[in-house]
């Protein structure tokens, strides 16, 4: 089994590198007010998709369901809840990590902190349900303003849990052509803090 840090960090940083080929039209989207989180899962997909065969993974999957790593509904049947993305790392089958993804959108708003705060939450406790430890179950957030994120909204991201767990990478910030920025960030999920994915120090 190849460094499940290594690998997942990778998957990150090729969904970044995809966004960043779509500045233009993030720029458009974020102009418009317009939420988008759709179509952050549909490019994560696509990212990933057009580097598999560089990165040799064995599966790319959108919208992967959680009832398909084993996580069970209320009715006892296989869940039907949707994940953002699901990665397959190198290596023979059965020996090999993988990436369960959730994309969260943060816009700007009236009440953003509370309802940045639930959104992410709720997204987290779905990734709690997988119970990995050496795959990586990952919360994607990402921060989208006219503005420069980073610097405008550092106190209210301050306040939001999500944002402020060990990183799985280095955040990504990107500068959008006619104004506005992304901030991207991504922290590995896990039951046990032991067992999480870590930019600096972390297990591996």
């Amino acid at each position: 089994m190849g460094d499940p840090h290594t690998f997942a960090a990778d998957v990150f940083r090729a969904v970044c590198a995809g966004l960043a080929d779509k500045a233009a039209d993030l720029h458009l989207l974020v102009a418009a007010d317009a939420p988008f989180g759709g179509w952050l899962e549909g490019e994560a997909f696509l990212a990933c998709r057009r580097r598999q065969a560089e990165h040799g993974w064995c599966e790319v999957a959108a919208r992967p369901t959680y009832g398909s790593e084993g996580v069970a509904g209320a009715d006892g049947r296989p869940s039907a809840a949707c994940g953002g993305l699901r990665v397959g790392g190198s290596g023979e089958p059965g020996d090999h990590c993988w990436l369960f993804a959730e994309v969260v959108l943060l816009l700007d708003g009236d009440g953003r902190v509370e309802e940045w705060r639930a959104r992410t939450e709720a997204a987290a406790a779905r990734l709690l349900q997988l119970g990995w430890k050496r795959s990586a179950s990952v919360l994607v957030v990402v921060a989208a303003g006219r503005g420069d994120v980073p610097t405008d909204w550092a106190d209210d991201l301050a306040r939001l849990a999500a944002w402020n767990r060990p990183g799985l990478a280095d955040p990504v910030v990107l500068v959008l052509p006619g104004g506005g920025s992304v901030a991207v960030r991504a922290v590995d999920v896990k039951r046990d803090p032991a067992h999480t994915l870590t930019a600096v120090g972390g297990p591996g």
